[in-house]
């Protein structure tokens, strides 16, 4: 414990040393300032009364309040849709298709032919009126099957927008479509734009 009192002891008399040494550097450095800067001494001065009028009272002003601008907004540059389906009307062609024959008329009308055939004649001349009967009335038959069936077809001709190809389309039913309409082609049928 003796240690300890003398070394705080010690401390204590080293600190207030220091203080003690510090606070004289202050003063003097303090004192060389002083004697340094120049003494100005303010001349007196007249007291004149003077009139200062007074303020003048302040009317708010009413603010403006700023003007709505219109801002227009810049139109979208328009956007070219490309349609590999669309195309123009060139040419139609209506046309007509005779019927298939299934054969029934060829036996039909060779029967009627042979039983007409039979009525004219006698002895071989029959025979060969049976005959001729029966080819003509097959020919006649055959051709009279495929009238029946006789069937009407438009062949649309498309010049494609992106392609430039021609397209042949064939409609059963006219399509009521006129040579330079814009047409569109769905599979293989036409619908007019």
């Amino acid at each position: 414990m003796k240690l300890s009192f003398a070394r705080n002891t010690v401390f204590a008399v080293f600190a207030l040393t220091s203080l003690f040494t510090l606070s004289g550097c202050f003063e003097e450095k303090a004192k060389e300032t002083a004697a340094a800067a120049p003494v100005v001494e303010a001349a007196p001065v007249a007291a004149t009364a003077v009139a200062v009028p007074a303020p003048a009272p302040v009317v708010p002003q009413p603010v403006a309040k700023p003007k709505p601008v219109a801002v227009k907004a810049a139109a979208p540059a328009p956007v070219k849709v490309v349609c590999h389906n669309c195309g123009t009307v060139v040419s139609i062609n209506v046309i007509e298709q005779t019927g298939k024959a299934s054969g029934a008329g060829v036996i039909l009308g060779g029967v009627a032919g042979g039983l007409l055939g039979n009525q004219v004649g006698q002895g071989s001349g029959k025979d060969a009126a049976t005959l001729a009967g029966a080819v003509g009335g097959a020919i006649a038959g055959n051709a009279i099957e495929k009238n029946m069936k006789k069937t009407t077809v438009v062949d649309v001709a498309v010049k494609m927008d992106v392609s430039g190809e021609t397209r042949i389309l064939r409609h059963t039913v006219n399509p009521n479509v006129v040579a330079g309409d814009k047409v569109k082609v769905e599979g293989e049928q036409i619908v007019k734009q």
